[in-house]
């Protein structure tokens, strides 16, 4: 969904690109755009519809491909509006599976539409292939980062500093595909990156070989801001076996589909053409049969003729109304599944507001016991006369990670945790929209396990985590305890025990049972670990292994 500023020829633009774009789909067939229902094939139909205002011009169009394959029944509608104040557009793709989930791919349709129409969000350009920035343009992207009135994501990638064909092709990929859901620009050397920096700071800057993704509302001049518009490092564009760079596009278009629509599209309605044309036809159809049977008798060898045609009519009243039924079955039925995910969606919205409302309130009441205990040593210090110590400390508190990639980055600070888990698939949490949360309670939880760590080696607490969740000790770093399980279910590990071996240190693969919860819903991710901090036998000994970060793992539930 995209705004146009030239609405002069929007609407015929817009339905001649839909119908070249049909040709292409349909080669064998001629395609007609007028208004009404056009068959295409034996399993494609296609609905074309007008909208026209009281003077009698035309303000809207709607073009509807719906094709029923074995698979699945697709659903392509492309529709366009103007009016005083400008034009939008909109391409849905619908999928109505009747098995398993196939595989949905942006139509080309899009791109064809931004290649003809140029749209626009805000100051920004909407283009199929990534706008060049040089040096001298610079602060022209800055204003375009931070245009109050842009909705849409903005991608800006900086080439890294030898050319690389790999990290080019994957680019170059991401961009197209991101056309007419954001605008997308490249910064064309070493110079403009540079450039770049010193024109919207440090904290926002987009270093050799990466790409962010600037969302609205940029503020260069607040440094936390950045951590909004994700940053993927050119390590993930530049490894032939990390394909971590598909994420900017699925969570551009998730953005996308989680965009209201504007009121010229929510309110649009589109004048029931075909059910008239229908009617239309049954009337002549049936004033044709009342002229046969209100003409005077006729000779026996008239007759028969006379009622075979009379047959043939009624005949062909019938055949019209089977399929005018059958449409109408197929159209209800598509729309309950439409209304069926729906509600299912939302159940799943209510679900994930009541429980962030819980996991917001558990993490207040943490935060409120930490600023407590905070204040309390700030004053002891400030007694002590060592105000610069109580500075010195307010200035050096690191901040939480933004991704698994930033986490793990930073695994070196927690000193008493021994990490054998698979980088890559913790790194694979970034592609989900939720990765931001996730590597945030992440970094929490681990932060509270090396404080468990630290704790039981020197001789300051003797229980488990759990029970460091529980009651920890002073200076402890508890997570919420009820996220915390220390064992797994006997079913879960009769059938699936074998997906809870990872390594140890010595080499070998242990069962880990104990985990922390990250999130209940999606991919809910999980970080199992062993407790061998205590322990004086074994490879593992005097550790605390974390040995999994990763989506949650298979239960008899899941």
């Amino acid at each position: 969904m995209f705004a146009v500023p030239d609405t002069e020829t929007l609407l015929d633009t817009a339905r001649g690109v839909s119908g070249d774009w049909l040709r292409k789909k349909f080669p064998s067939t001629d395609v007609q755009l007028g208004t009404g229902q056009h068959t295409l094939d034996d399993s494609s139909l296609l609905l074309s519809q007008a909208a026209y205002d009281d003077n009698g011009a035309e303000y809207a169009t709607r073009i509807q491909l719906r094709e029923d394959k074995a698979e699945a029944t697709w659903r392509t509608t492309m529709t366009a509006v103007r009016s005083v104040t400008g034009g939008t557009v909109s391409v849905d793709l619908e999928c109505f599976a009747n098995s398993a989930q196939p595989r949905a791919s942006k139509p080309r349709l899009i791109r064809d539409l931004v290649a003809a129409l140029e749209p626009r969000d805000g100051t920004s350009r909407l283009s199929v292939n990534a706008l060049c920035v040089t040096p001298d343009r610079v602060h022209s992207l800055v204003d375009v980062l931070c245009d109050p009135e842009r909705q849409m994501p903005a991608i800006v990638a900086a080439r890294p500093t030898q050319p690389d064909p790999l990290w080019s092709e994957r680019v170059a990929d991401t961009m197209r595909q991101l056309a007419g859901d954001a605008s997308t620009y490249l910064l064309s050397d070493l110079a403009a990156v540079n450039a770049f920096r010193g024109a919207i700071g440090e904290h926002h800057r987009v270093g050799p070989g990466c790409v962010r993704t600037f969302l609205p509302l940029v503020d260069p001049a607040w440094a936390p801001d950045a951590a909004r518009h994700r940053l993927m490092g050119s390590g993930r564009w530049l490894d032939p076996s990390d394909q971590t760079w598909r994420s900017v596009a699925r969570r551009v278009y998730a953005l996308a589909l989680e965009r209201p629509l504007p009121r010229q599209l929510s309110a649009l309605a589109f004048p029931d053409r075909v059910a008239e044309q229908h009617r239309q036809e049954r009337r002549e159809s049936m004033d044709k049969a009342r002229l046969l049977t209100a003409a005077p008798a006729p000779r026996p060898g008239e007759q028969n003729e006379e009622l075979l045609a009379e047959v043939a009519l009624l005949n062909g009243l019938l055949e019209q109304a089977d399929k005018e039924l059958l449409e109408l079955r197929r159209t209800v039925e598509l729309a309950e599944r439409t209304n069926a995910s729906t509600r299912e969606q939302l159940q799943v919205v209510i679900a994930e507001r009541d429980n962030e409302i819980e996991e917001h309130l558990t993490t207040l009441d943490a935060l409120q016991q930490e600023r407590a205990e905070g204040g309390r040593l700030r004053l002891l210090l400030l007694r002590q006369g060592r105000s610069e110590e109580v500075a010195e400390a307010a200035e050096s508190v690191p901040g939480i990670p933004s991704s698994f990639e930033e986490l793990w980055d930073r695994l070196g600070e927690l000193e008493h945790l021994t990490v054998t888990a698979d980088r890559r698939i913790a790194l694979g949490l970034d592609e989900d929209p939720m990765s931001r949360t996730w590597a945030a309670k992440g970094w929490t939880a681990l932060v509270s396990l090396n404080s468990y760590a630290a704790a039981a080696r020197e001789g300051r607490f003797n229980g488990g985590f759990y029970q460091f969740c529980r009651t920890p000790p002073a200076g402890g770093k508890p997570y919420s305890v009820k996220q915390v399980a220390m064992s797994e279910s006997e079913t879960a590990m009769e059938q699936y025990g074998h997906e809870r071996l990872f390594p140890a240190p010595g080499g070998e693969r242990v069962q880990m049972k104990a985990h922390v919860r990250l999130a209940v819903r999606g991919r809910a991710p999980r970080v199992y670990f062993l407790d061998e901090v205590k322990a004086t036998r074994g490879g593992s000994a005097g550790h605390l292994v974390i040995g999994y970060v990763g989506p949650h793992l298979t239960t008899a539930t899941s």
